[in-house]
């Protein structure tokens, strides 16, 4: 019994930990969006945090990060980002995006 208590648990941590990060990542495309950067930020972090962030899904958040630091007129910090992304995730679509963007001259 005590053995599938914690298997039950454990499935309920990882599930509430995959709903976080999902929710974080809603609120940080919507403070985006609503040009709240500094909030995108924030959620962008707590979504970076939890153990489930895959490459392809670290590849969004960065390029969402880099986007963000772009609005914000920060245009180093998004730089450093799209190179790393054109470099590290050069396969995958936030790659080549980030490409396209330092080609547009950042």
């Amino acid at each position: 019994m005590k053995k599938f208590a914690v298997i039950v648990l454990a499935v309920s941590i990882i599930g509430c930990s995959s709903q976080v990060q999902n929710g974080a990542i809603q609120l940080a495309y919507s403070n985006f969006n609503d040009r709240d950067y500094e909030d995108t930020l924030e959620y962008i972090s707590q979504a970076e945090q939890t153990k489930q962030t895959n490459p392809e899904l670290k590849a969004e958040l960065t390029y969402l990060k880099a986007q963000t630091y772009e609005k914000m007129g920060e245009y180093q910090k998004a730089k450093s980002l799209y190179k790393y992304l054109s470099v590290e995730h050069k396969s995958s679509q936030y790659g080549y995006l980030a490409l396209e963007r330092l080609n547009q001259n950042l």
